[in-house]
């Protein structure tokens, strides 16, 4: 029927071979299923059949409403389920993961079933990765140890400040030269001619080195300021110099000194020798003895040079028993011209523990030493006409107190701490002449500290000096 060739089910039997629809009779007002095929060689016509559909809805309405309410509340019970168990299992082991970062290999390691293959695989790489960071942080610790030591440990002030002036780190050098606890180096530092320096620096954004003297406690530093400018921070470094400037004009001093000393004799020993070409027979005597006087002044010096150069270089000492009579002995063959020609006497008076009688540890030529210096210097600064020197030897338990006694012109009070310094004589004019370098008692103050022993003076003009000093064992 025509009426019918708009139906689907015709459409699609018309467009292949077969068709198939459901849906509301319009005349029935029920569900109906309608199915058409072609029918004949020429495809005239169609053969269309339909059947009750209403029962097959209600039914498969109702197994879907019971299929969709099934699996409603079996998702809830899985959700229940994920809730109280899964998650809290799932959490309980990020947890245990989480702990083990934290403690590192300290954690006990967790186990895991074999359907849990992908958590393992995690765990493997996540154990992996947390051996190499601990392997890196425990690198970096050593690394951290390792820079503090070397920084505590220089004997240079190191600091790094931040662009608005505060120290982010400091070791505890030069202490003096800051108020420890003020963390910006504009209070810190004690000294404007350090400040200035650095606010230079920090002002123009560039690397400063500046050798500075600081007036008020009468020291040299060298100054270092570097910018870093990946962060912008300032590394500062303040070593002390003021030992080498000293030693520098020390240097400089000793080479004049050393000039002088040999210059003057020497000059002598030429002027008074072409004076001996014209010279008349009478005087020629008088003037080989002052060329001879020249000649030991000269000898004395060149031998204070080579025991001073010998002391700086050698300061090791070799302890070992000596006998005190060798030490006697030596002690006057070393000033035996000079006693002969004063009638010097020299006693020494020895109070030794009873079960070491005849003997000393000692280092004996540089005991010699000092003893020859502190005696000739008695023989030769002496008006009397018989200079008398005493030393007196003292043994305690770990060391031995000397005291050399003479009669001689004495120290003025205001002298004594100067007469240790090299080249220093207290009347230059009148001990020139006596043939003194200057060199005898900084000898001396040298060898004794040598011996981790110290030296004092008692003195007074024109009554003679007690030189006390001691040497350890």
């Amino acid at each position: 029927m025509d009426n019918h060739l708009d139906r689907q089910e015709v459409i699609s039997a018309l467009a292949g071979d077969e068709g198939f629809h459901i849906r509301k009779s319009k005349t029935l007002g029920e569900y109906y299923a309608y199915y058409a095929v072609k029918y004949g060689s020429e495809d005239k016509y169609i053969i269309r059949t339909s059947t009750n559909y209403s029962d097959k809805r209600e039914q498969l309405i109702y197994f879907a409403t019971i299929l969709t309410t099934f699996f409603i509340v079996l998702n809830c019970i899985i959700h229940f389920f994920y809730i109280n168990y899964l998650k809290r299992d799932f959490e309980n082991k990020i947890k245990k993961m989480k702990r083990y970062l934290e403690k590192g290999n300290t954690e006990k390691l967790l186990y895991y079933k074999k359907e849990e293959k992908w958590l393992l695989e995690f765990w493997e790489v996540l154990k992996e990765w947390q051996k190499r960071n601990l392997d890196n942080i425990e690198k970096l610790d050593y690394d951290k140890k390792l820079l503090k030591m070397i920084i505590t440990s220089v004997d240079a002030f190191i600091g790094l400040i931040d662009e608005n002036g505060k120290f982010v780190l400091k070791n505890n050098s030069l202490n003096h030269l800051l108020i420890v606890d003020n963390k910006e180096y504009i209070k810190a530092f004690k000294y404007i001619e350090i400040i200035s320096v650095i606010k230079k620096s920090l002002q123009e954004k560039k690397d400063i080195r500046q050798e500075i003297y600081i007036n008020g406690i009468k020291e040299y530093f060298i100054k270092n300021i570097k910018k870093i400018k990946k962060n912008n921070q300032f590394l500062i470094t303040i070593k002390d110099i003021t030992n080498i400037r000293r030693t520098v004009e020390v240097q400089k001093t000793f080479i004049s000194n050393v000039s002088h000393e040999l210059k003057t004799p020497l000059t002598n020993i030429k002027g008074y020798l072409i004076a001996l070409e014209d010279a008349p027979q009478e005087i020629r005597k008088k003037f080989l003895n002052i060329v001879e006087n020249n000649v030991v002044k000269l000898e004395n010096t060149i031998i204070d040079f080579l025991n001073i150069s010998k002391i700086e270089n050698s300061k090791i000492l070799q302890i070992i028993p000596e006998e005190i009579y060798k030490i006697e002995k030596q002690v006057n063959d070393s000033v035996v011209i000079i006693k002969k020609e004063k009638n010097a006497n020299i006693d020494f008076h020895w109070n030794l523990f009873p079960n070491n009688q005849g003997f000393i540890n000692t280092d004996r030529e540089k005991l010699i030493l000092i003893l020859k210096n502190l005696v000739e210097n008695g023989i030769i600064y002496n008006h009397s006409s018989i200079p008398k020197i005493d030393i007196f030897v003292y043994e305690e338990k770990d060391r031995y107190k000397f005291c050399v006694k003479d009669n001689g012109i004495g120290i003025p009070e205001d002298k004594i701490k100067k007469v240790f310094e090299r080249f220093y004589r207290v009347d230059k004019a009148r001990t020139s002449n006596l043939g003194g370098t200057g060199l005898g008692l900084s000898i001396v103050k040298e060898v004794v500290e040598q011996f981790s022993g110290e030296i004092k003076i008692e003195s007074k003009e024109q009554e003679g000096s007690i030189f006390k000093f001691y040497l350890m064992k």
